[in-house]
């Protein structure tokens, strides 16, 4: 990241997004205020649930001094890990500006090629392993590649996919000739092979994973990027889209257990929330009781501890299976706040880039604009994000989505983007 960021010189608080890196700039701000150690009183002041934690689960413990959170060290390693994704997002977000985003894309799409491909060998042969050979802590974990959870795995793979689909469709649509037609030759060659390849691994890899909330965010995501797409196309080319999107579908359904998917979406009809129900109610009671600035970045788990009424026996609550509502019971007013002022002012950002952008790599953004949306819905299940991987993904997808290729020129044109009808755009 340091080395990124040394390269990229990226440039905050200024142009188009300058509410949009204040907050991000107070999500981290947000984060280190929790690790300052302040006063009895103050403390009290700010999360007096906070001091009765201490009296509860501290022995000879009380009314004493520190930070706001209630488990520094997770607290940072979450502020170095949300820094570095920040840095990322702003690194990114200035190289794509200046070219470089089809090369980012084919790169995780690649990647989608090679984790989906070991993904679904390591878990038909050694399912209880990482890599065949590294044990999980826990003795209940199905690890999928380099995933110990199957909806982490598929958190990665609902960005990945229709990023990947909308750098596959820029690169027909930037082989279109004036009178309509594409010229097949050239959009159909080993590039495009690789990417129709990934794309199959990838959906394949999703069903494997069984995730019904992958799956979910997924199946939304597809329907955005057609949504988007009739923007920008007519009739007869959507049905060209619909019918790539089913064969993709179809040809990955080849490496799914069709039996046990319906077994899981049977169960989720009948138990409906389940579990979750559950972990939700117990979670808000942290939420209300740590309103303010919340239990710290990192310490939901720490938190739990007392939070947790229901038995133990057989679970304990490491996250909350929902990020809106961890990130509630983390960081409480203090964090939601900025956290939701990021999030409308990129979505509007994007929003506007998605009518500005008139080159094929608007197929790029809306995969990129997609693959968010999916993620923002999964979220209302899971907690994804916490992993690093699938975050620095999400900075990706952030930067690709948001970049400024107004007067950019790529590497394989000859003239900008912006000054050339998108059929003349080499993707």
């Amino acid at each position: 990241m340091l080395i990124l960021a040394a390269v990229a010189r990226p440039r905050i608080l200024c142009g188009p997004f300058e509410v949009l890196d204040a907050a991000v700039v107070a999500c981290i701000g947000g984060v280190a205020l929790q690790l300052i150690p302040l006063p009895s009183i103050v403390r009290h002041a700010i999360s007096p649930a906070a001091i009765e934690f201490d009296r509860m689960m501290r022995v000879g413990v009380a009314d004493a001094a520190g930070p706001l959170s209630l488990d520094p060290r997770s607290t940072a390693w979450a502020l170095a890990l949300t820094i570095g994704v920040a840095v990322l997002f702003w690194s990114c977000r200035g190289l794509f500006a200046a070219g470089g985003v089809r090369a980012a894309v084919r790169a995780v799409a690649w990647l989608g090629l090679l984790v989906s491909a070991i993904a679904i060998v390591q878990h038909a042969t050694a399912p209880y392993r990482l890599y065949w050979y590294f044990r999980p802590e826990a003795s209940s974990a199905r690890p999928y590649g380099p995933f110990v959870n199957r909806n982490d795995l598929a958190c990665w793979l609902v960005m990945a996919i229709p990023l990947t689909l909308g750098y596959a469709i820029a690169r027909i649509a930037s082989r279109q000739r004036a009178s309509g037609a594409i010229d097949a030759e050239s959009a159909v060659d080993s590039t495009m092979v690789g990417l129709a390849a990934s794309l199959s691994l990838m959906l394949g890899a999703l069903l494997v994973t069984q995730s019904r909330s992958g799956i979910t965010a997924a199946s939304a995501a597809l329907v955005g990027l057609v949504a988007v797409s009739r923007v920008r196309s007519d009739r007869p080319r959507m049905r060209w889209l619909l019918v790539a999107i089913a064969a993709l579908i179809a040809v990955a359904t080849a490496y799914a257990n069709l039996g046990a998917l319906a077994g899981r979406a049977n169960d989720a009809l009948a138990e409906g929330l389940g579990g979750r129900r559950a972990i939700w109610r117990e979670t808000w009671v942290m939420v209300r009781d740590f309103w303010s600035a919340g239990v710290g970045a990192g310490a939901y788990e720490r938190g739990m501890l007392l939070y947790q009424t229901s038995s133990r026996a057989d679970f304990y609550f490491n996250h909350a299976h929902d990020q809106y509502l961890q990130l509630a019971a983390e960081g409480g007013l203090l964090l939601v706040v900025p956290c939701a002022v990021a999030l409308l002012t990129g979505g509007f950002a994007i929003a506007r880039r998605l009518g500005e952008d008139r080159s094929a790599v608007f197929w790029i953004r809306a995969g990129a604009a997609s693959g968010l949306a999916a993620v923002a819905v999964q979220s209302v299940w899971e907690t994804g994000l916490q992993r690093p991987a699938n975050a620095v993904l999400f900075a990706i997808l952030a930067a690709v989505a948001l970049h400024d290729s107004s007067a950019r020129y790529d590497s394989r044109d000859s003239a900008p983007m912006t000054a050339r009808p998108s059929h003349s755009s080499q993707a």
